[in-house]
């Protein structure tokens, strides 16, 4: 059976600037969906999920586009592509985590379209770059008339799909705080397919360490295994305050299990998801506490 495409008239306004670009959301608010690269918008609009009465083109100028360093912070226009994050010496540099969770977004034509701030907005569950931004400390910018705030990535997802964005608001840059020396980081998707595919687990870790190799800061997240993307809090206080062996590495697994939620679905059972958590953790830990530890 061929499957029905939803198809229903709607309205499309591309404005020159933020401020016009406000300035329709204030009035149609929930009736308006924001236009990026369209790689989750077109495909909701199909289904029926969205029917906007009106689809606002986000502008192609700042500060929605644009990649740079910024005092002590990368700033990153909403419009900036996988591809562009996967490639930009910047981010692969200095915050290689998310080059590295960019890279396994669908496939090379969907990542030259698919935007951060479009990731960021579907709240999926399963989002790819989420993990990434939430070991990093992001912070999203959100714009409307009543003005501009900055909201940690840590808050700014309240179930599948849903976040704290008003329908009036913006989402025009995340902000992303440069870690210190000494850190490693990684990133790992397990799915059926490297590519064109949904995560069935995600996991994300960020690791420092001092001159004798004990660890600092540790930030673990997982993505596919709770409602929202989360940290794994208990898990990264007990990486803390010690060098990374079998026993502490393998409780750290443990506690981030207890911390995940998972569903069964048709891409894994519960069960498998959290056998996959504790197996993830332990991977991605591993590898961020090596590199790491190999900075001089």
């Amino acid at each position: 059976m061929k499957e029905e495409i939803v198809v229903h008239y709607f309205d499309y306004y591309a404005p020159k600037g933020l401020d016009e670009a406000i300035d329709i959301f204030a009035e149609y608010g929930e009736r308006a969906s924001a236009l990026a690269g369209g790689t989750d918008l077109v495909l909701f609009m199909e289904s029926g999920r969205l029917k906007p009465e009106l689809v606002v083109e986000i502008p192609s100028c700042p500060p929605f586009v644009g990649l740079e360093m910024v005092d002590s912070q990368i700033r990153i226009g909403s419009r900036t592509t996988m591809r562009e994050l996967e490639t930009s010496p910047t981010v692969c540099l200095q915050i290689s985590v998310l080059a590295e969770a960019a890279s396994v977004v669908g496939s090379l034509q969907i990542r030259n379209m698919a935007t951060i701030g479009g990731n960021i907005c579907t709240a999926s569950p399963a989002g790819d770059t989420l993990p990434a931004l939430l070991v990093l400390d992001a912070s999203v910018g959100l714009a409307s008339k009543r003005g501009k705030r900055v909201v940690p990535i840590r808050e700014f997802f309240v179930g599948p799909g849903k976040t704290v964005r008003q329908p009036d608001e913006l989402l025009t840059e995340v902000f992303v705080p440069v870690p210190k020396s000494r850190i490693g980081s990684s990133f790992y998707k397990l799915a059926i397919r490297r590519y064109l595919d949904i995560a069935i687990v995600n996991a994300a870790a960020l690791i420092a360490v001092n001159e004798y190799g004990v660890i600092i800061d540790a930030k673990i997240a997982l993505g596919s295994v709770a409602p929202t993307p989360i940290r794994a809090y208990e898990a990264e206080e007990r990486l803390i305050g010690n060098t990374l062996n079998d026993f502490v590495l393998d409780e750290a697994a443990i506690l981030a299990q207890k911390a995940s939620s998972p569903i069964t679905d048709q891409r894994g059972t519960a069960e498998y998801r959290r056998i996959m958590v504790y197996r993830l953790t332990r991977r991605v830990v591993t590898e961020a506490y090596r590199k790491a530890i190999a900075q001089e």
